[in-house]
């Protein structure tokens, strides 16, 4: 993928996952999402459940509302992720805070990635740069929050809204995003690279 090629050309895809907890290293994944943004224009979409083999934990189940029982039998993330990793190909992935998704999928680092956490930091300095606090800012409804898709569609339709403010600030390009995203504090770390 070409670095220059203009913000407005790229085809995107948002991101998220949920967990059965929040330490890569131990939890696993237990759903998937993923949704297109073509064109200004939001498109196909990808939902996977998943087997994570072990128990969600309490926390993450009164988040997400995934238990293992409701898991049980579904593919797990080795089954599943040829499918969802040739849904990505070709696209900019879009992440909020995308540092914990690439910790629960490192085969992410390969893509170009924007993460609309440091864009916003960019872009709107002082302002709460969390996902509810962006839909808020930019009138969003927060349907489906905390599951996989309805997250990816947030993130989506966060960077929807952030790319007229993106070139209002002559920011136009790939490279030229992911350079802003480095110039935030959180930005220096190598998984926004």
């Amino acid at each position: 993928m070409n670095p220059k090629t203009p913000l407005q050309r790229l085809v995107y895809t948002a991101l998220d996952l949920e967990a059965t907890g929040l330490d890569p290293t131990r939890d696993r994944p237990v759903a998937l999402g993923a949704v297109r943004l073509v064109g200004g224009r939001l498109g196909a979409e990808l939902e996977l459940l998943l087997d994570p083999g072990r128990p969600v934990s309490r926390e993450a189940q009164a988040l997400h509302g995934l238990s293992r029982e409701a898991l049980r039998g579904r593919p797990t993330l080795e089954e599943t992720l040829p499918t969802f990793l040739a849904f990505l190909e070709g696209t900019v992935l879009l992440a909020h805070q995308a540092h914990v998704d690439l910790a629960f999928l490192p085969a992410l680092k390969g893509f170009p990635l924007l993460d609309t956490y440091l864009l916003a930091r960019f872009l709107l300095p002082g302002t709460d740069p969390r996902l509810e606090a962006l839909a808020a800012r930019f009138g969003l409804p927060l349907s489906g929050r905390h599951t996989a898709l309805g997250d990816a569609r947030l993130v989506a339709e966060v960077f929807r809204h952030l790319l007229p403010l993106l070139e209002a600030a002559g920011v136009r390009t790939l490279e030229a995003a992911r350079l802003a995203c480095l110039r935030t504090a959180e930005g220096l770390r190598p998984w926004s690279l």
